[in-house]
């Protein structure tokens, strides 16, 4: 991963989960995800700021199949490729 998760400070997770770019693109709620692919750096605000919610309903972007997380996301057929990403 680039940039790295973990700094010089071992103990620090300040790069973890939705604050890390890439982390943040496969943890996006894929209905999100065409905003994110977007502009990566304003959606990634919103999920930080909470704007855009993550909830059990909202299925990440890695659960979904595709060379890039979620890229083979029909959201006509949500079900469709849903547990068949990483």
């Amino acid at each position: 991963l680039e940039p790295p998760i973990f700094s010089d400070d071992k103990k620090s997770r300040t790069r973890m989960g939705i604050n890390h770019p890439q982390l943040a693109a496969m943890l996006c709620p894929i209905k999100h995800l065409t905003s994110y692919n977007e502009d990566c750096k304003k959606v990634q605000a919103q999920l930080q700021n909470g704007e855009v919610k993550m909830h059990a309903a909202a299925w990440p972007a890695f659960a979904y199949e595709g060379d890039s997380p979620g890229e083979n996301f029909d959201p006509l057929n949500m079900q469709d490729s849903l547990f068949k990403g990483y």
